[in-house]
Formats: structure tokens, sequence, C-alpha cells
């Protein structure tokens, strides 16, 4: 089971996801995220609460991250997010940006 929220927040848009991430949920995570570029605003997406991500769907979050000209901000990422990152050889993805984000949080960055 997984879950994807967007929703505007005091931020910008804000895409909540959480649960298990994998082949089956990537149509609705590539389009949540396409209508989300078209956001004027900041972009923050929420991983702290994915339980579990594949390496398609982990793929597809780094190259958005990368090549998206609007490109999300990742917030939070879980150790299942950071797990399968590193599993992929991009154990520096995201970039951290220290001292913002919500509740005194750490936001993250796509790779520069």
């Amino acid at each position: 089971m997984y879950g994807i929220e967007a929703r505007e927040s005091g931020v910008g848009l804000l895409v909540e996801l959480c649960g298990e991430f994998d082949v089956f949920c990537i149509e609705e995570l590539r389009s949540t995220l396409d209508d989300a570029t078209l956001y004027r605003g900041q972009v923050l997406v929420a991983m702290s609460e994915i339980t579990f991500l594949d390496l398609r769907t982990a793929r597809e979050l780094a190259v958005r991250s990368m090549l998206s000209p609007n490109r999300p901000t990742f917030v939070d990422p879980s150790p299942q997010v950071m797990a399968t990152m590193s599993a992929l050889g991009l154990e520096g993805w995201p970039d951290a940006l220290p001292g913002v984000g919500r509740g005194g949080s750490q936001v993250f960055s796509g790779v520069s």
C-alpha cells in the first residue's frame, strides 16, 4: 500500500509520499510529479513515511531531481529511501540544506 497526497501549504505545494513504492504505483507518482512541475511556487516532496522504494521508482525520483527545470525539493528521506539510493550508487542524493524545513527538519534538494 502507498499514498500520494498533494496539497498547498504555507511554503508552496507539498507532495507527501507514504508506504511502499514500486512498479505498480509509478504511473500515479509520475502523473503527480508532472502536475507538480506546473506549480509556480516551491514544490516539496516529503519522503519520511516511505517504507519501501524499489530501484525503478528511486531512479525516477533521482532523474526528476536532476533534469527537471522546476525540480522539486525533497524533504526528510526515510532510512529506506537512503538505503535504496545507496544501492543505486547515489549515496549523496539528496543534497542536504541544513536548518530549513517543517518543524526544524532538514530540507533536501535534488542533485546539482
